[in-house]
């Protein structure tokens, strides 16, 4: 029964991935092919088809990257270890912080310790700052709490709307808003796929005056002073 539920999951992903890669594939054919025609003629629009390309094959990177992510079963060969949890917030916020420089990542860490793989760690709480960044107006701040086995991420952008709540986690899924915006539309699939994984859980909770929080849970800890 696990095995069939195994491969049924396999075959909806690589379902669901074939359908997400054509639209950039489609994209960057008609540009590319437009461009061996000696089209356009224009500079200023021959730049823009160019821009076009550079932006498609950022998205199809982004895809891959994060499909394979998602896809990889590599539990029983990744190491499992103690890991700092308030270090891995530390580290992701550095990356945040060049990525988006107009926003102030603040963060009220407590030295925490948990159990699990830190690189997937690290990149399911990169994921949650590179979410909130994404949505937060030049000079917002996202606040990063570390307590315990738990992360939270705040960020002050227009929030998300109730309709749409139930399909944040959901792989491929994008905001009406967010379709014009970088991603995948997997960043916070493999958020989730990661907090269960590690025995834990990821939640999305509306705070008062606006904004998103997520609340990132992983299993058991020992908090070290």
């Amino acid at each position: 029964a696990a095995l069939e539920a195994s491969l049924r999951s396999q075959r909806q992903l690589v379902a669901d991935a074939s359908h997400e890669l054509r639209t950039p594939l489609t994209s960057l054919r008609t540009n590319l092919e437009l461009l061996e025609r000696g089209q356009p003629t224009d500079p200023t629009e021959r730049a823009h088809v160019i821009t076009d390309l550079v932006g498609q094959m950022e998205r199809l990177s982004t895809l891959v990257s994060d499909l394979i992510d998602l896809a990889r079963d590599e539990r029983t060969q990744l190491v499992i270890e103690d890991v700092r949890l308030d270090q891995v917030a530390e580290d992701a916020i550095a990356e945040m912080r060049l990525r988006y420089p107009s926003v102030r990542f603040e963060l009220d860490g407590a030295a925490s310790t948990v159990n699990g793989v830190r690189s997937r760690i690290l990149r399911a709480v990169t994921n949650l700052l590179d979410n909130a960044g994404k949505w937060s107006p030049p000079g917002g701040i996202v606040e990063v709490s570390v307590r315990g086995n738990e992360i939270t991420v705040r960020d002050h952008g227009p929030g998300i709307a109730p309709e749409d709540e139930q399909r944040v986690f959901d792989r491929f899924w994008r905001a009406p808003a967010a379709r014009q915006l970088p991603g995948s539309g997997l960043g916070l699939a493999i958020v989730k796929d990661v907090a269960e994984t590690h025995g834990g859980r990821v939640t999305l909770e509306r705070p008062s005056g606006g904004g998103a929080f997520f609340r990132l849970r992983l299993g058991a800890t020992s908090v070290k002073a």
